[in-house]
């Protein structure tokens, strides 16, 4: 498995990257999301955007990808990331794609100084809040009303 920063040419495998039953809002959103991250990198390059995929046999078979999170008058928060989205191939889930994916961002971003991390997590979408519970038990799990309909989870790192 390697793990590298997207590329252009990853485009066409980010936007057919098969995430199965699409039937379910959340993972329609996040197909969404996946197809669109490249261009939502190159939106707002100021916040440190980045898109890692994970290649298997030369394919894209996952990604994760994270931003600096920005207060509502423009300054970045230096010394924390959001992760915007992590996704696996249906066919690959539950083979340590996603903890390898997350893992390695995490000591990545703890080299850089990164003090903290959170994510939101759809409360249907029981696997993500499985992992996430079980991978990182020591994350903060909280629904504030601002996040609603969805869970946030924070681990210091």
């Amino acid at each position: 498995m390697i793990l590298r920063h997207a590329t252009e040419a990853d485009r066409a495998a980010l936007a057919s990257l098969d995430l199965s039953d699409s039937s379910t809002p959340w993972l329609e959103e996040v197909t969404e999301i996946v197809a669109g991250l490249l261009d939502w990198r190159a939106d707002q390059a100021d916040e440190g955007r980045e898109v890692i995929v994970a290649e298997q046999d030369s394919e894209v078979v996952g990604v994760v990808a994270h931003a600096a999170l920005v207060s509502d008058d423009g300054k970045a928060w230096p010394f924390h990331r959001y992760i915007m989205v992590t996704a696996v191939r249906a066919d690959l889930r539950r083979t340590g794609v996603a903890r390898l994916l997350v893992e390695s961002l995490l000591d990545d971003l703890a080299q850089r100084g990164i003090q903290t991390a959170e994510w939101l997590v759809h409360p249907a979408n029981v696997a993500s809040i499985g992992f996430t519970r079980t991978v990182f038990p020591e994350a903060e799990e909280t629904s504030p009303p601002e996040d609603r309909p969805y869970t946030r989870f924070m681990i210091s790192l």
